[in-house]
């Protein structure tokens, strides 16, 4: 069995959480006023994803499946212990160990052709794992994260189309006063990156207690074979993880998670889903 986070369904707009104290005794009340304390806002349930804290690793995960009825047995031998891809389908993502030093484990099961240079025909499932967040009591203000970022896109019912770039998560700020996430994720359009994409949204509510963070967004795509530029609305869903304590002048912090979107823009239907993972700029080759 798993673990469910501890992340209630409230709404993404729910107010700021305040503890206000008024004088007593007789007379007027002053006015409340806030006292200084974390800002806690919840994360809600994203229908998109699962989320769920791991068994064996008690990582932090966001999952997506993907896969045909057809897929289980396939799926099943990526999860047996010491696993052999099967002929024609692969794990895609390749995170750079020395970087994420394993605190984030992303994972892409996709259909490849069997004789090619590995680029995805078709997703089966997507899941980014993160290390649980260290609480360290006094932790405030800003902390700023870059990285990876992958994206597969449908142009009605044209091919799957790679995007990707190790500098596509261009910035992810978490602001542990406001308990807000602001994400910025592209690719563009260079070797195996044949499309390119843009995701930039603010305020995404971020749980400071669980590293929880997402929310609606709107992702834009370059058509590669004309000069539409399609925009559609979507949802993305990451977590933190790590120790905000400094090393070195580099925080310890880390970052992973997935966006999807589906929907019909200037006459086409486009589809979108990806997923990123990131840390301190400063631990960045």
């Amino acid at each position: 069995m798993t673990l469910t986070i501890n992340i209630w369904p409230l709404s993404l707009t729910c107010p700021l959480l305040f503890v206000a104290a008024c004088s007593g005794g007789g007379g007027l009340s002053s006015p409340p006023q806030p006292v200084d304390q974390p800002v806690i806002v919840d994360v809600s349930e994203n229908l998109a994803f699962e989320t769920y804290v791991t068994n064996n690793t008690e990582f932090n995960r966001v999952h997506a499946d993907k896969s045909l009825p057809g897929d289980a047995e396939t799926l099943q031998q990526f999860d047996d212990s010491g696993p052999a891809s099967p002929a024609g389908y692969r794990s895609i993502i390749e995170l750079r160990d020395s970087i994420y030093k394993g605190d984030v484990r992303v994972e892409v099961i996709a259909q490849v052709p069997e004789n090619g240079d590995g680029v995805a025909t078709r997703l089966l499932r997507l899941t980014a794992d993160q290390a649980p967040l260290e609480q360290v009591p006094g932790t405030t203000g800003r902390y700023f994260l870059r990285g990876d970022n992958f994206a597969w896109v449908t142009i009605d019912d044209g091919p799957l189309l790679s995007g990707s770039s190790s500098k596509g998560l261009e910035s992810l700020v978490l602001d542990f006063d406001k308990g807000q996430a602001d994400i910025n994720l592209r690719t563009g359009v260079a070797g195996l990156s044949v499309v390119r994409t843009e995701i930039d949204v603010k305020g995404l509510p971020f749980d400071v207690r669980n590293g929880a963070f997402g929310g609606p967004m709107t992702v834009t795509v370059h058509d590669p074979d004309s000069p539409a530029i399609y925009a559609i609305t979507g949802t993305l869903r990451g977590n933190v993880g790590g120790t905000p304590v400094y090393t070195d002048s580099t925080h310890g912090l880390s970052a992973s998670g997935l966006y999807t979107a589906i929907g019909t823009s200037s006459g086409s239907e486009i589809r979108v889903d990806g997923a990123f993972a990131g840390i301190d700029p400063n631990a960045l080759p």
